[in-house]
């Protein structure tokens, strides 16, 4: 054992050993950890959904009704109604023929991506997607490529090079990128799937019931029609519950059904979380009010932001990156506003590229005026030492 131990005192040496801090409590847009409350700013879920009434009670009533477990996989006998009813929730949510529902996102795109491309196929992907696509890529055998995050042209390159020579091409993008907060050029993409016979599977897992005029996600807020379109998303953002979906057509989903190790050889979502994410899809049609809330409190947390002119990977989304580059100065930081009373996690390489290290901030329907002008006096703070 003493070579893992001399793995771990190198990640020490980098400034890339990892931890996590246990979490006593949430209550709104603060966070208890080691018996203090503070500022919560690393949540995904974005519309406060875990928490809302309706859902809760959604999932107490299957908890009750079917217990905590599916205690089998889908196909022998873990399907529920909540399961079936969440994804004809989805499918028409996403406007699209049918969806299917894996345990989380991660093994949906693992399940997505293996069954529908193989060695004849070329999969071609931003720089930046996360690492569970990446790896889905991978394990596909397929052939695989990348273009350099956000660019149109670089993608319309390599379609121009590389197109004929493959049976299937998979163009594979995030629509709000996780740790950018930035989004893809989804029109430009789509145009181009569309002008080389490509398929088009949008990672849509912090865009769901986050952008476009309805919350439908990525697509609806660049314009795009979601016809032929594979749309990946987590439960877990927004929707407030876990899991991971396929909404597409419907030979898509059948076939993902039938061939998708991910999801065959796996025991179903539970029920109680399926009928939580049912209700909070319902409640994000029903309750606009709750979007347009996270909106104002992520314009007031990036007004704030740019009045200390700090540097911010992007300022168009609930997620909201500080830029700072060395690794150990980001966890400096972080420790720093978590000891003022905010908790803002440093995100370091491999999860975002070498050099680009920095403090990621995300804004929640649940915070308050209070809560961001609090977490922006430790930020001013905290200027001098980002700028060092």
């Amino acid at each position: 054992m003493n070579e893992l131990q001399n793995e771990l005192d190198e990640l020490d040496r980098q400034g890339l050993r990892r931890f996590w801090r246990c979490v006593e409590a949430v209550d709104g847009g603060r966070i208890l950890i080691d018996g203090q409350w503070r500022v919560h700013m690393a949540s995904n879920n974005y519309l406060g959904l875990a928490a809302h009434p309706r859902v809760v009670a959604a999932a107490r009533e299957a908890l009750e009704q079917y217990g905590a477990g599916a205690g089998s996989a889908r196909l022998i006998g873990g399907t529920f109604p909540p399961h079936e009813q969440l994804e004809e929730e989805l499918a028409r949510f996403k406007q699209a023929e049918a969806a299917i529902v894996f345990p989380t996102g991660y093994m949906a795109n693992l399940g997505i991506i293996t069954t529908l491309t193989g060695p004849e196929d070329l999969l071609i992907g931003d720089r930046l997607n996360h690492a569970s696509l990446i790896d889905a890529c991978r394990l596909s055998r397929a052939s695989f490529r990348v273009y350099p995050h956000l660019d149109a042209e670089k993608l319309n390159d390599l379609l121009k090079q590389r197109r004929a020579k493959y049976r299937r091409v998979l163009i594979i993008a995030e629509g709000l990128f996780s740790m950018d907060g930035d989004c893809s050029p989804l029109k430009e993409i789509s145009e181009l799937a569309r002008q080389y016979d490509a398929w088009l599977m949008i990672d849509d897992a912090h865009g769901t019931g986050v952008l476009g005029k309805t919350g439908r996600g990525s697509l609806e807020a660049a314009g795009v029609s979601p016809d032929g379109i594979l749309q990946m998303g987590t439960l877990s953002k927004a929707i407030g519950s876990v899991g991971g979906y396929l909404a597409g057509p419907k030979a898509a989903v059948e076939l993902i059904k039938n061939k998708a190790r991910s999801f065959i050889f796996t025991t179903a979502l539970p029920p109680a979380c399926a009928a939580a994410a049912h209700e909070a899809l319902r409640v994000i049609q029903q309750e606009p009010a709750i979007r347009e809330q996270l909106w104002n409190n992520v314009r007031h947390w990036t007004q704030g932001l740019k009045k200390m002119e700090l540097p911010l990977v992007s300022d168009n989304s609930p997620i909201v990156p500080v830029q700072v580059g060395d690794n150990r100065l980001t966890m400096e930081i972080a420790q720093s506003l978590f000891e003022q009373g905010v908790y803002a996690p440093g995100i370091r390489p491999p999860t975002v590229p070498e050099g680009q290290a920095r403090i990621r901030t995300s804004v929640t329907a649940l915070h308050t005026p209070d809560d961001l002008d609090n977490a922006l006096k430790v930020f001013e703070k905290t200027i001098g030492v980002i700028h060092r």
